[in-house]
């Protein structure tokens, strides 16, 4: 038996050694455990009641099911969310021009991540892009480098912007570190950036905390598949008082460490002090009160527009 996937052979086992082979929960058809684990998730229907956050609501699909059970639209990698109907009416009637907030994940999620914050926003009149990084979501086979990113924001604002429009920069966690050398590189296009969870540095010239903390997440997220990760996460779930959308946004669109290894090389890379001071607008750093920060007061210190830009912590 060949896995419907990867064509990988799985056997039929036997009386002593138990065979590999899994089905896809949705078609029945044959599936390696490897592509089994990667991909996983969580079932979402909506309006109905969400499954259990439980390890027994998982469920492991060929990649055909997967992507149509997953809450991600795979016919694009980007969701363009306009203002609601009735303020986009005032905006034409005052002239207001419309400002543009570009959403980018956190690293192994997807565009998914921030639908319900665009959802919401899109009723005081905001327009929203939400972006798939390379090796991420409907990316998940783009190879993923620094250069990719720039690359693939670069082209979204291309097709999406005009000149005029105002663009907010939103990323969080390796969004936000990936963040401050996409920022670099499209300085001129920016008009302010809120940048969350990236209080810590985890640059090249990070402390030896941080260098283990980076090797402890490159060990995770290359020796465990997408499935034990989700399982793993679920524990901190239990503990967070906002996790009714984790469902829709996290684990019913699924998780993408398959380049987990590249994700730890692009947060190394990237030196943010070395950035932020050529940054030509405001900035806005969130970080929860149990994150690590080491280089939060800094960060904020080195910004170009200090009378603009802050720093706000909430709890947890």
């Amino acid at each position: 038996t060949n896995c419907v996937d990867c064509n990988a052979n799985i056997g039929r086992g036997s009386f002593f050694f138990r065979s590999s082979n899994l089905t896809c929960s949705a078609c029945n058809k044959s599936i390696c455990a490897k592509c089994a684990n990667d991909q996983a998730l969580f079932p979402y229907t909506p309006n109905a009641e969400p499954l259990p956050i439980q390890k027994s609501s998982i469920k492991c699909y060929c990649k055909a099911c997967y992507q149509s059970v997953s809450t991600l639209d795979y016919s694009r990698t980007y969701d363009v969310i306009e203002p609601a109907a009735e303020v986009e009416a005032e905006n034409e009637n005052t002239n207001t021009t419309t400002t543009t907030l570009l959403w980018v994940h956190g690293g192994g999620g997807s565009r998914r991540m921030f639908h319900p914050h665009a959802k919401l926003l899109s009723k005081q009149g905001y327009r929203s892009i939400l972006v798939d990084l390379p090796g991420h979501g409907t990316l998940v086979d783009t190879k993923l480098t620094l250069e990719q990113c720039v690359d693939t924001v670069r082209s979204i604002l291309q097709k999406e912007c005009s000149s005029s429009q105002k663009i907010v920069y939103v990323g969080g966690s390796l969004g936000a570190y990936i963040g401050f050398h996409i920022l670099g590189e499209l300085n001129a296009q920016i008009s302010s950036a809120v940048l969350i969870d990236c209080g810590q540095n985890v640059g090249p010239d990070c402390s030896l905390k941080a260098r283990f903390g980076i090797w402890f997440l490159r060990k995770l997220s290359t020796s465990m598949s997408n499935k034990a990760l989700m399982e793993a996460m679920m524990g901190a779930v239990k503990k967070s008082k906002a996790d009714y959308h984790l469902v829709e946004t996290t684990f019913g669109a699924g998780y993408f460490f398959q380049q987990g290894g590249a994700q730890c090389d692009c947060m190394h890379t990237v030196a943010p002090a070395g950035i932020i001071p050529s940054l030509n607008f405001p900035m806005l750093f969130f970080n929860g009160s149990e994150d690590y920060r080491d280089s939060e007061d800094k960060w904020l210190s080195l910004c170009k527009h200090k009378d603009l830009s802050s720093l706000k912590v909430y709890e947890g």
